[in-house]
């Protein structure tokens, strides 16, 4: 399974990668970023970073394809901001791979 956190609102932007390289799909979950970076105040209100995490099974020929091309059309330095990594799936159910 790939992973990808990317900055809120730039799902489209790593599922048109994903899906180029042979992803069928994708599932979004809504996040916020706690790193050692100290959150910007605004009126005495801290603001952290919203993410998006975006979980993409697919098969095992396929995933470094699917990650290299995150990081090339989303990854770092491009507003998207995409980190990539891998998680081993050892069962899926319900899923046409």
């Amino acid at each position: 399974m790939g992973v990808a956190i990317i900055n809120e609102g730039y799902t489209d932007d790593v599922m048109d990668a994903a899906r180029a390289a042979g992803a069928m799909g994708g599932t979004v979950i809504h996040a916020k970023g706690s790193g050692t970076q100290k959150a910007e105040k605004f009126y005495g209100v801290s603001l952290v970073n919203e993410k998006e995490i975006v979980l993409i099974v697919a098969k095992a020929s396929e995933k470094a394809d699917i990650m290299r091309r995150i990081i090339k059309d989303a990854g770092p330095g491009t507003p998207v901001g995409a980190v990539v990594f891998s998680l081993p799936v050892s069962y899926a159910a319900g899923l046409n791979l």
